[in-house]
């Protein structure tokens, strides 16, 4: 299997810049001054971009034993533009399908996260109870993460180390060391104990060594990444917790819950500094804006709501509130501003984030032996270019952006 460096292909030279030294966990809490920046303080780095092409390599599919075959049930453009033909679209915005991995997991692939670093990769985690690392450009298995012994519902990778952090139904938090991934003994270097029910969402703060994580045992634990120390419990939601994001102005951690709330923690007191109660259902998916001071939220009606922070301002309401259109999941693209929606029966929605406005509306294609398939996770590679959705008939599919 690769090492971290064959994942992201770092020179030598780099090796020593790749960990920053020790700061105490204290010092760094309380006299860190980055903890009062906002994003208007802070600065945009464009990623390497990849480049979608539209020939047949592109449409092939990945086994798990890392082989390349061709798959007739892969829809072709014309099956998308048929799909397109009863949605509602506009000339915004025209997502398609380029590829489908078919069999990415034994079981429905539940969580995903990209590369932050390069770009180059993704990984994935599957109710199969394993985590899969996959070339973002080829789609080849690049190693497999075995150790939890329930789905993996949760994942979170380190933009400062070469780590990957999971959090799994079994109730166990567990770190991954990149650069052991052919190591006889394992890539796994640490767990954390503390959850009394399954981890369904963990987050790491993008200055601090911190870890935090939520999931049906309505807390949020905060963890030192290096010691494994549970810091602090957050208490306060009274059902799963089902997002937590962080980001480094205050608030610095915000959550939703299945209880229909979203809360805005003050890390400093340990406590709740605002919950926002507007959603009238659970929520399923919350999403913080990489670039700006703002937030979205979806909830089991399809009812989407984007809020300005830090003070949780209701900014604008859209998407149709119908029973049964639940919001598995939402992805920002950080170069578009298009807000993508996934739903439990499969179906897909492009909105422009400003405005509000549903620019394309369609659904996934199941793969032969399903009815429809459950989109479970998503997210846009770091460029904008590309899409991974995660779904419930065990494929990983990649979307990109059309030009016609």
């Amino acid at each position: 299997m690769p090492t971290y460096r064959d994942l992201i292909d770092l020179d030598a030279d780099d090796e020593e810049t790749l960990i920053p030294p020790v700061d105490p966990l204290s010092e760094a809490m309380y006299n860190n001054t980055k903890m009062d920046y906002t994003f208007q303080n802070l600065k945009h780095t464009d990623e390497d971009e990849i480049i979608i092409d539209d020939d047949d390599e592109e449409d092939q599919n990945v086994q798990d034993n890392g082989t390349e075959q061709y798959d007739d049930n892969i829809p072709t453009t014309g099956d998308l533009q048929q799909q397109d033909h009863h949605s509602n679209t506009s000339d915004t915005s025209n997502w398609k399908l380029l590829r489908v991995l078919v069999g990415a997991h034994q079981g429905w692939v539940r969580s995903v996260e990209v590369d932050p670093i390069t770009n180059k990769w993704f990984a994935t985690g599957s109710s199969d109870a394993t985590i899969k690392i996959w070339d973002l450009a080829s789609s080849k298995i690049k190693a497999t993460l075995t150790g939890h012994i329930m789905g993996v519902r949760a994942l979170a990778i380190s933009s400062r180390y070469p780590l990957l952090f999971s959090g799994s139904e079994d109730k166990t938090v567990r770190c991954w060391d990149l650069e052991r991934t052919n190591s006889p003994s394992g890539a796994q270097i640490r767990d954390y104990h503390g959850h009394v029910g399954g981890i369904y969402s963990m987050a790491l703060h993008p200055e601090l060594d911190l870890l935090f994580t939520g999931g049906r045992d309505a807390v949020v634990r905060v963890w030192d990444v290096r010691s494994r120390a549970d810091i602090m419990v957050l208490t306060g939601h009274r059902s799963d917790i089902s997002s937590v994001q962080s980001q480094i102005g205050d608030p610095q951690v915000i959550t939703s819950s299945m209880d229909g709330t979203i809360r805005l923690w003050d890390l400093r007191k340990q406590s709740t500094a605002l919950t926002i109660t507007q959603h009238s259902k659970s929520i399923r998916s919350m999403i913080v804006h990489p670039h700006e001071m703002t937030m979205c939220s979806g909830d089991t009606t399809g009812n989407l709501k984007q809020w300005l922070l830090p003070e949780g301002h209701l900014l604008n309401e859209f998407g149709k509130s119908e029973s049964g259109k639940i919001i598995n999941t939402l992805s920002i693209n950080p170069a578009s501003n298009i807000l993508f929606a996934g739903y439990d029966d499969g179906k897909v929605e492009f909105y422009d984030y400003q405005q509000g406005t549903l620019t394309q509306s369609t659904s996934t294609t199941p793969v032969t032996g399903y009815t429809e398939s459950t989109i479970y996770s998503s997210t846009f590679d770091m460029s904008g270019l590309r899409l991974i959705t995660c779904e419930g008939d065990k494929s990983i599919k990649i979307w990109g952006e059309s030009s016609i």
